[in-house]
């Protein structure tokens, strides 16, 4: 009977590359084969419990990467502390060459090769490649700029909005980027992006409801304004407001609006604003009505109805694509 495998206390809790353990003494190849180990990259190894965690996953991240790879997409948005996996996904190993380097592809990536300016590339400036926790990764701008063009309109938007909220690019060097950027494919989409985005915006849903009521034609809503009594004292801050003849007041409920103490907290922030906004109404939705094309329309009808206008554009739903799994926001 074989003997069952056993790890080595040094590599229990660790992202480590194989050449270097076996150097090491710490494992043998054979028992490197072993299936109680997941192999991220050439040479990168983690015990197989650990493979999603994304400790392991940074510091899988910081070994692949250097002087040839580079995190971009997701991974970089996560790195740049824009981004979080949804519970239950792990963080996308997302890495990429820039054009003039050579070699093979990283397993498991399905990244193209970039045009990088800076340290990987030819170029003359260092926008586009930065380090962050010691892994190298494509720059903030960079990064927005890339999943703004891999994406349909309004998730676009979304990733505009997140890294203008995070405060980790500027709106107008972003705009800037693009426009220097304007042969490059798909950037007409990146540049309306930009130009719809706004840094008030807290949450990927809260946006995609604000370009539904866009798109739609509705004059674009405030975003986050503070409702205040009359005596100065802050009563609540709905998530959009729509003006036309009357106001109405929008919230996005988010899957945590589903927990006991946060809708008991959603009903007393909604009978404060009933008191004192003078008859406005607050209209709220959540993903279901902004996930297809039959609660989209019910919402700008909802809206059209409470605001006395009616909408200016119909709605195409290839705007509202979303990306695959491993790729959403």
């Amino acid at each position: 009977m074989a003997r069952p495998a056993i790890c080595p206390p040094e590599l229990s809790r660790r992202v480590f590359r194989g050449t270097e353990a076996i150097s090491e003494g710490l494992i043998t190849s054979n028992r490197l084969r072993h299936a109680m180990w997941s192999r991220y990259a050439e040479d990168v190894y983690v015990l197989r419990e650990h493979h999603e965690e994304s400790w392991a996953r940074r510091d899988a991240l910081r070994l692949i990467t250097g002087s040839q790879q580079v995190a971009c997409g997701l991974a970089a948005a996560w790195l740049h502390g824009v981004w979080s996996p949804p519970p239950g996904r792990p963080v996308p190993l997302q890495v990429t060459r820039a054009k003039a380097t050579n070699g093979r592809r990283i397993e498991g990536s399905d990244r193209r090769r970039l045009t990088l300016l800076g340290a990987l590339g030819p170029g003359t400036t260092e926008a586009d490649v930065v380090e962050v926790a010691g892994v190298v990764a494509t720059s903030p701008l960079r990064t927005c700029f890339d999943l703004m063009r891999d994406r349909q309109l309004v998730e676009a938007v979304v990733v505009a909005d997140a890294f203008l909220h995070a405060g980790v690019v500027d709106p107008v060097a972003l705009a800037i980027y693009c426009q220097e950027r304007y042969r490059w494919p798909r950037v007409q989409q990146a540049r309306l992006a930009v130009a719809l985005a706004n840094p008030f915006a807290r949450s990927p849903g809260e946006s995609r409801l604000r370009i539904v009521l866009v798109l739609a034609g509705f004059e674009t809503p405030l975003v986050n304004v503070p409702v205040m009594h009359a005596e100065g004292r802050h009563v609540a801050t709905p998530d959009l407001q729509v003006r036309g003849r009357r106001w109405v007041w929008l919230e996005y409920d988010g899957s945590y609006h589903e927990a006991a103490e946060q809708h008991e907290a959603d009903l007393r922030r909604e009978n404060r604003l009933a008191v004192v906004s003078g008859g406005v109404p607050l209209l709220r939705y959540d993903r279901r009505h902004v996930g297809t094309a039959a609660g989209r329309r019910g919402v700008v009808d909802d809206v059209a109805r409470a605001v006395g206008t009616a909408p200016g554009s119909d709605l195409r739903v290839r705007d509202f694509l979303r990306p695959a799994p491993g790729h959403a926001w």
